[in-house]
């Protein structure tokens, strides 16, 4: 349910435009808020707890800095104060409490290394914390961001998937414009062009990563591959195939509906795009996107998020 300004807001744009009745209607069952954010103001760290892109979080005793596996600092992206949100616009987000996430390398630009935490508990507890003494940040050549503090402001889309967007961009462009591709959101819309993310995020956090770029293979075109890999003489990459693969998809096949069900269940946490100001640029001016199973989210549980990134 749309809230008064966003719904006055929809109303005057369908009046703008010419739309059969049907179209319409359409458009207002499906419309939704998403809460976008936009940059202020270099930060200055003059208040502890604010929402900001990049640069240090204000973190309480219970959350150290993230490093990965070689020991390099993770880069930290965003905090995000959702109390200074003017509304959830999910009833499964927490109204109060910070998000933190934080970005391990970038390659490749699926089911990349991350961490997001959550911490709801005394602020006067947080503290602006610097990286880890004596360690490198991840990509620290390409990663020398600008911090900056940011504030939020509801706005209308559609859902990314679905014939609706493909008809708006033939025949109504600058409706599309107004209500798809928004990126710097808390929940919003992953970027379509990407392909079906939210079922690679869900491939990869069930077990069925070998899937992400076979789920759509029969059986027989998987041996065949793992053939072929043989006689190249990459005896691994077709075990891989026969042994992980192929009982993955067997798997897949015989409970697909239950599969991509639950696959419906990924949304956008977070997403950020390449912000000049700040100095981000994912690959060829893309987007970097957290998503999050939202049954993951009605428990607080932040240890099974996927990120991706999207970019042509």
């Amino acid at each position: 349910m749309l809230q008064p300004p966003l719904r006055d807001e929809l109303t005057r744009i369908l009046e703008e435009h010419s739309l059969d009745e049907e179209l319409k209607k359409e458009i207002d069952q499906e419309a939704q808020a998403v809460i976008q954010f936009h940059l202020e103001h270099e930060e200055n760290y003059e208040r502890v707890g604010n929402s900001r892109i990049a640069g240090y979080p204000d973190l309480p005793p219970s959350i150290e800095w993230p490093c990965d596996s070689d020991g390099e600092y993770y880069t930290f992206i965003a905090q995000i104060n959702l109390g200074e949100m003017p509304f959830s616009p999910y009833e499964g987000l927490p109204h109060q409490g910070i998000l933190y996430f934080f970005l391990g390398l970038d390659e490749p630009a699926y089911d990349i290394d991350h961490k997001v935490f959550y911490y709801n508990g005394d602020s006067s507890a947080l503290k602006k914390t610097l990286p880890p003494t004596g360690k490198v940040e991840v990509c620290a050549e390409n990663r020398g961001f600008t911090s900056y503090a940011i504030s939020f402001q509801p706005i209308l889309t559609l859902p990314s998937e679905g014939e609706l967007g493909d008809i708006l961009l033939d025949e109504h462009e600058e409706l599309y414009e107004l209500l798809y591709e928004h990126s710097d959101t808390v929940w919003g819309q992953h970027q379509s062009f990407a392909g079906n993310t939210r079922r690679d995020a869900y491939l990869c956090q069930n077990g069925l990563k070998g899937l992400l770029f076979n789920s759509h293979k029969s059986e027989d075109q998987i041996l065949k591959e793992a053939e072929q890999a043989t006689h190249r003489g990459s005896t691994e990459y077709a075990e891989h195939l026969r042994s992980e693969v192929l009982p993955q998809l067997q798997e897949y096949q015989a409970n697909r509906e239950k599969h991509d069900l639950a696959s419906e269940n990924w949304h956008v946490l977070l997403s950020v795009s390449s912000l000049d100001e700040v100095g981000m640029c994912w690959w060829d001016a893309g987007y970097l996107e957290f998503f999050i199973d939202q049954r993951d989210l009605q428990n607080l549980d932040f240890t099974r998020t996927y990120v991706n990134l999207a970019t042509s």
